[in-house]
């Protein structure tokens, strides 16, 4: 089972990017306790489709600002008779909701600016920092080049961006990031925490702004391009990008896709098939928070294709969970049949991922062993975890 964006957001595919990745936590396009027609009162009685309305209002006006003459009157027009087809689903949101993502997708591509050029600068940065440096000034109002100045003075000394110069683009992204209250809130509390460095701290700046970039609307358009820092940064690459919120937002943490071939293999194919029945179950009876979990397995994922060597060193006092699925007698949450399947795959799925960590990652015949059994167990381990806290064993 896919537990991806697209997969999962309650509001489904590029309307749920911009609304989820993006957006400030936020309300209807309207005041609310001025809304008279049936229509208005459910889009307010209902969060979801209360904040998918404030984001279609906010790109609305954002491309009649940016949109001239004809156009400028084009887009008034549509907008007009969207309105009388919305206002004819009165209250039921099986209707309204597909309306407003589709108008919320036609009115978000008006208002993204090209960005080619910008993401070929951020892809250059690893191997011409003071070129990237230069590029990315060519853009003083983008937050995301600003975020990325940030990082290069931090991590890049060579690329020439001074001191003063981050901190001026670090107060233009702090800035843009006050007005979304819940990221700023978690920024500010880790900012303020000693246990946090401040390499994690400027990661987690950068993985915000590429969160409000909307990657993921245009995903087969524009592909991530931040992708070097998690080999380059390791364990505060995971943790700043991994999941962050405890929400929906978690679902648009910007984690790579794992590198290789590896989790497309039949063994791990095959686990996902036997523990989709007890994932799905499980995630029925959890809220939003899930979304949090599934960001920490694709994580994972990235991680043990990225940074197998991670694996090297078992996590002290960790049990291997094949007996507690063997043992598991909750036929209600996790069918036998399922679990049988999955446990089938257990042993296979170890030994492909070691033949892979010595073919893709050059692994001693030991080496892989250990890491394959530990990703192995991590991956398993998760999941459990998550089935038991969902109202499993």
């Amino acid at each position: 089972m896919d537990y991806s964006v697209k997969s999962l957001c309650p509001l489904m595919g590029m309307a749920a990017a911009l609304l989820c990745a993006a957006a400030p936590a936020g309300a209807a396009s309207y005041d609310c306790k001025k809304a008279t027609t049936p229509v208005e009162q459910s889009l307010c009685a209902n969060p979801e489709l209360s904040r998918l309305d404030g984001m279609l209002g906010e790109h609305y006006l954002s491309a009649m600002g940016k949109l001239k003459g004809p156009q400028r009157d084009a887009l008034r027009n549509a907008q007009r008779a969207w309105l009388k087809t919305r206002d004819a689903c009165g209250t039921d949101p099986a209707c309204l909701q597909p309306l407003l993502s589709k108008r919320l997708i036609e009115v978000g591509q008006l208002t993204q600016p090209h960005t080619a050029e910008l993401d070929a600068i951020i892809a250059s940065i690893p191997d011409h920092p003071a070129d990237a440096a230069q590029g990315l000034r060519r853009f003083p109002q983008s937050e995301l080049a600003a975020a990325w100045l940030v990082y290069l003075q931090r991590f890049e000394p060579q690329s020439g961006v001074t001191a003063q110069e981050a901190e001026e683009k670090r107060q233009q992204v702090l800035a843009v990031l006050k007005t979304d209250s819940y990221p700023w809130e978690i920024f500010q509390d880790l900012d303020s925490d000693p246990v946090f460095s401040r390499d994690r701290i400027t990661l987690t700046l950068l993985r915000m702004m590429v969160e409000r970039a909307q990657y993921e609307v245009f995903a087969d358009q524009r592909a991530y391009v931040h992708c070097f820092v998690f080999s380059r940064h390791g364990a505060d690459a995971y943790e700043a990008f991994g999941p962050l919120y405890g929400s929906t937002r978690d679902s648009f943490a910007p984690l790579c896709a794992p590198q290789g071939e590896l989790f497309k293999q039949a063994p791990w194919q095959q686990l996902d098939a036997g523990f989709d029945p007890a994932i799905a179950t499980a995630s029925g009876n959890s809220g939003t928070i899930r979304f949090a979990s599934y960001a920490e397995w694709r994580r994972l994922d990235l991680r043990a294709t990225v940074s197998p060597r991670d694996f090297l060193k078992p996590v002290e006092g960790a049990e291997d969970p094949e007996p507690a699925m063997r043992s598991w007698n909750d036929e209600k949450s996790w069918p036998s049949k399922s679990r049988t399947l999955a446990l089938a795959a257990v042993e296979p799925a170890r030994q492909v991922t070691a033949a892979w960590l010595q073919s893709e990652r050059g692994f001693s015949v030991e080496e892989a062993q250990v890491a394959a059994r530990e990703i192995v167990r991590q991956w398993l381990e998760k999941r459990l975890a998550f089935i038991g806290e969902s109202g499993g064993e």
